[in-house]
C-alpha cells in the first residue's frame, strides 16, 4: 500500500482527533476503541498507532480539540447575538436543551469528558478540564452572578 503524503496524515491526524473527541464525549474513554475510532474515519487502526503512541495519548487531543470546538462556538454565538447578555441566555437555553442532552458527542466537553479527565493521572488532561470550565465560567459571568457558578450548574444539570 502507497504510503500517504505530509499532509494527508496531517489531515488524517485531525479527523482522528475530532472523531476521538466525539466517541469520547458520546460513550467515554473506557468505552471506546482504538477501532472504533478508526472505524469513525474510515481507516485502519494500524494507522492510529503510526500516529498515537495509545488510546490514552489521544485524550489530551481530543480535550484540546473539543475545548478548542467550545471556545469557537462561543465566539461564534458572541458574533451573532445582540450583545453578550442575549449570547448568554441563548447558550444556556441551548446548553439544557433535550438535543445538546441526546447528543453528547457534539456538546459540552466538560459534561463529556469530565469523568475520564478528572480521573486521569496526567497533569495536562487535568489542566485541559480545569482550564475549560474557567473559561466557560469566565464567558457567563455577568454583574451579580457568579459565571463559575452558572457553568458547574450547567454541566451538573445536563
Amino acid at each position: 500500500m502507497p504510503r500517504v503524503s505530509r499532509a494527508q496524515a496531517a489531515q488524517n491526524r485531525e479527523r482522528t482527533v475530532q472523531a476521538a473527541a466525539e466517541l469520547f464525549r458520546e460513550r467515554g474513554v473506557d468505552h471506546v476503541s482504538v477501532q472504533d475510532i478508526m472505524a469513525a474515519v474510515g481507516l485502519t487502526h494500524g494507522g492510529f498507532y503510526r500516529q498515537f503512541d495509545s488510546k490514552e495519548a489521544l485524550l489530551p487531543e481530543a480535550a484540546r480539540h473539543a475545548y478548542g470546538t467550545m471556545t469557537a462556538r462561543l465566539a461564534r454565538l458572541d458574533a451573532s447575538a445582540a450583545d453578550h447578555a442575549a449570547a448568554q441566555h441563548h447558550f444556556i437555553q441551548t446548553y439544557l436543551s433535550a438535543a445538546h442532552r441526546d447528543h453528547p458527542g457534539q456538546g459540552c466537553p466538560t459534561a463529556g469528558l469530565m469523568h475520564d479527565l478528572a480521573r486521569s493521572d496526567d497533569a495536562e488532561t487535568r489542566t485541559l478540564l480545569t482550564g475549560g470550565v474557567a473559561e466557560l465560567g469566565t464567558w457567563l459571568d455577568q454583574p451579580g452572578r457568579d459565571g463559575l457558578v452558572t457553568a458547574c450548574t450547567l454541566i451538573g444539570a445536563l
